[in-house]
């Protein structure tokens, strides 16, 4: 990705892809990434929403944040 960001995000590339399940797609990739990269501390989870928002379209932003609540809740907030 060419989003400006360091560490494990700055190690990967975007690609442009067309979608009739935009929040799936962007939940999917970003979950293959996270695991792919193992980025689990909170700080690397947070430049890959950075990256995400800021390679994508404003308009896909809310499905974006959508789909990285989900993970994070799932990451962070499972069995509390």
């Amino acid at each position: 990705m060419t989003c400006g960001m360091e560490g494990k995000v700055m190690e990967s590339f975007a690609v442009v892809k067309r979608s009739k399940d935009p929040r799936g797609d962007f939940r999917r990739s970003m979950v293959e990434m996270i695991l792919e990269k193992e980025m689990f501390e909170k700080r690397e989870l947070e430049q890959l929403l950075r990256c995400f928002l800021s390679l994508n379209h404003s308009c896909h932003h809310e499905v974006i944040v959508d789909a990285f609540s989900e993970i994070w809740v799932a990451l962070f907030c499972a069995g509390k």
